[in-house]
């Protein structure tokens, strides 16, 4: 049995397969999960700083893809510890990464570019000082690659990655966010993360690789 497959039903595994195979976006709208488990189709890691972690999928909050979205849910985590759930059947170099983030609660945002548990990108928004951070890490040692601030209006912000070789930009809410240089762009795994302590909540998750990635 493969984790996080048994409980979908089976044209749903056919064609997020097929989509990945083709190189087309891969949507994650949470509707189809079931409440207070797992969400599919993606696995668990930890990243930086050791720490406990737990994703669920919940309702509430009039999410934009209802009545599901999904949350990490434990409060208390280390500052430096990245709780990441990492989308199967997905790795790309360029493209572009959007999910929905609601407005209050700990940092959210995307890992991606993820060549393993050590090197890989991540963008975090946090809802209480407004300020995004992207950040490289390498060999497991984080540098700061750009910043910028958010202006959240309501309830849920959409934050969209695009990556094109060393250039790497963002939005939120449509709106020009920050630029940046990964100086060792690599193709990668991706999927949602949260830093530090807050619980986090996401959806509409959208992977979609450039043509030919």
């Amino acid at each position: 049995m493969i984790w996080g497959l048994a409980r979908v039903p089976l044209p749903a595994v056919l064609l997020f397969c097929a989509a990945a195979l083709a190189g087309q976006a891969l949507r994650n709208h949470f509707e189809s999960d079931g409440l207070g488990r797992e969400p599919a189709f993606f696995d668990f890691v930890v990243l930086g700083a050791p720490g406990v972690a737990r994703w669920n999928v919940t309702g509430g909050h009039n999410p934009p893809s209802a009545p599901n979205y999904v949350a990490q849910i434990v409060p208390s985590r280390p500052k430096d510890s990245i709780a990441a759930a990492v989308r199967r059947n997905s790795s790309y170099r360029d493209g572009t990464w959007s999910v929905a983030l609601l407005k209050s609660g700990g940092r959210g945002g995307v890992v991606f570019r993820m060549t393993d548990e050590k090197n890989f990108l991540v963008l975090l928004v946090d809802p209480e000082s407004r300020e995004a951070t992207l950040s490289a890490y390498r060999d497991g040692k984080p540098t700061e690659l750009a910043k910028g601030s958010v202006a959240i209006v309501n309830e849920w912000g959409f934050l969209k990655i695009s990556a094109d070789g060393g250039k790497v930009s963002a939005t939120w809410d449509g709106k020009p966010l920050l630029e940046a240089t990964d100086p060792r762009p690599a193709a990668g795994r991706s999927g949602l993360a949260t830093a530090g302590p807050g619980i986090a909540s996401f959806d509409e998750f959208i992977l979609e690789p450039a043509e030919g990635r």
